[in-house]
């Protein structure tokens, strides 16, 4: 735990002892502890330097623990006017950097990256050093490491305090499985809306760098486009800005009451969520899992009980009535 004061297990296993008990000699000391009485000496000297014990006069020496509030404090307020020192330094730098890069030449505000391995290593390293917030396009096809495992940016948030927001075409949803991959996006802390069409595929973190497609519409994601900080960068935020703001929510299903003597099940709820994103019936019995006739004979059960003569109006009274709404959007958990 002292190691964010500079102290290493040897010293702070000392230090402890010390602390619990009257003056002991280095031989006692390595008794208790386990430490190589090499190890103790320097470990001991550190101590004594850092102002945590003193040596006390005699054949052997002794050592005692000096007051821990004032002598830790000492440490602490050391510590402190280092990290001052060390974030000044940082910002001189983050200008020195930001300078520097306004000057270069244009060719190196972007980079081609090339080969399914690379883009898909870049794209994980976009995941990975994300600090504030991810926010993407997801459309086909879709980059996959050497391994064969999908890259995913909802395993990469996954106990990070990133928020991270990604957009879908609403034709995905006509892909085997890609409801399930969705809903554990959701699950995962993830912010997830639909477009008619998705107009590329793209990943930006925190300003800082994004990555495109060098084709538009490629059969194979193997050649992208790194973009650092420049305007192109800005007008790539721009655009997901405005396309997110256009998009429309999807509300996983969950068992709930929605009014006084109604209830609706989790299948149910996905039916509704899916004919509001304008899922046709065949799509919605693919993804989840269950005949054609069989969603059809729910569709026509659902308008039934919410008195509607078409899908657009059962979308609306179903709004109205709690039976579809989008839950508060939040961002990745903490």
């Amino acid at each position: 735990m002292l190691e964010v004061l500079g102290l290493d297990q040897p010293a702070e296993a000392l230090y402890f002892i010390l602390v619990d008990n009257p003056p002991l000699s280095v031989e006692e000391l390595c008794r208790r502890t386990g430490v190589e009485p090499d190890v103790a000496g320097g470990a001991l000297v550190r101590l004594e330097d850092g102002g945590l014990i003193s040596r006390l006069p005699g054949s052997p020496p002794a050592y005692t623990a000096l007051p821990p509030e004032h002598a830790l404090e000492v440490l602490l307020l050391a510590r402190e006017r280092d990290i001052h020192r060390v974030r000044a330094l940082s910002e001189q730098l983050t200008e020195r950097h930001r300078e520097a890069r306004s000057s270069r030449d244009s060719t190196a505000l972007i980079q081609v990256v090339t080969g399914r391995d690379g883009v898909a290593r870049c794209g994980q390293q976009l995941f990975n050093r994300a600090e504030r917030e991810l926010r993407g396009i997801d459309a086909p096809p879709y980059a996959q490491a050497s391994d064969g495992e999908r890259v995913s940016s909802a395993a990469a948030i996954a106990g990070r305090s990133v928020r991270s927001r990604f957009l879908h075409a609403r034709d995905i949803l006509s892909l085997p499985g890609a409801l399930a991959r969705v809903e554990a996006d959701i699950a995962s802390g993830e912010e997830v809306r639909f477009l008619p069409e998705a107009p590329m595929k793209m990943i930006i973190a925190d300003d800082q760098a994004a990555l495109i497609p060098l084709l538009a519409t490629p059969q194979i994601l193997d050649a992208c486009i790194l973009v650092h900080p420049s305007a192109l960068l800005d007008a790539l935020s721009t655009l997901f800005e405005s396309l997110w703001e256009q998009a429309q929510p999807y509300m996983p299903g969950k068992t709930a009451s929605v009014g006084p003597g109604e209830f609706i099940n989790d299948e149910e709820r996905r039916i509704i969520s899916l004919l509001a994103m304008g899922m046709p019936d065949e799509a919605i019995a693919r993804q989840l899992g269950i005949g054609y006739r069989t969603v059809q004979r729910r569709v026509h059960a659902l308008l039934g009980r919410l008195g509607a003569a078409s899908r657009f109006q059962a979308g609306v009274l179903a709004a109205s009535r709690g039976w579809w709404r989008p839950e508060p959007e939040h961002g990745a958990r903490a």
